[in-house]
C-alpha cells in the first residue's frame, strides 16, 4: 500500500512544478523557429496531427448537415471521381495521340 501511495504521489505534479513546465514550455516557444519546432517532431506525427485536425474539422461540419445535405455531399464527391478520371482519360489518349504522330 504504501508503495502505491507513493507512486501516486510522484505521478502528481505540484502547482509550482506545473507553472514552472509551462514557462520552460512558453520560452521554449517563444525563441524557437518554425523549423526548429518541427524538428522537435517526426513528420508521421505532423501529418497524423493534421489528418485528425481534418477528421475533426469534418466530423464538426457533417454534424451540422440534415440527411439531404450529406446524400449532396456524397453525390457531388462522386460526379467530382467520375469526371477527374473521365479527364485524365482523355488527358492520356491526348498525350499518346501527339506521340504517336
Amino acid at each position: 500500500m504504501t508503495d502505491q501511495n507513493n507512486q501516486s504521489t510522484e505521478n502528481q505534479v505540484s502547482p509550482e512544478r506545473e507553472n514552472a513546465v509551462v514557462a520552460l514550455a512558453n520560452e521554449f516557444l517563444g525563441r524557437t523557429t518554425l523549423a526548429e519546432a518541427l524538428s522537435q517532431v517526426s513528420l508521421n506525427a505532423v501529418l497524423q496531427l493534421v489528418q485528425n485536425q481534418a477528421i475533426a474539422q469534418g466530423r464538426k461540419q457533417v454534424e451540422e448537415m440534415n440527411d439531404d445535405e450529406v446524400k449532396s455531399l456524397l453525390e457531388t464527391i462522386e460526379k467530382s471521381k467520375t469526371e477527374n478520371a473521365a479527364n485524365e482519360a482523355v488527358e492520356q489518349v491526348s498525350e499518346e495521340t501527339v506521340a504517336a504522330s
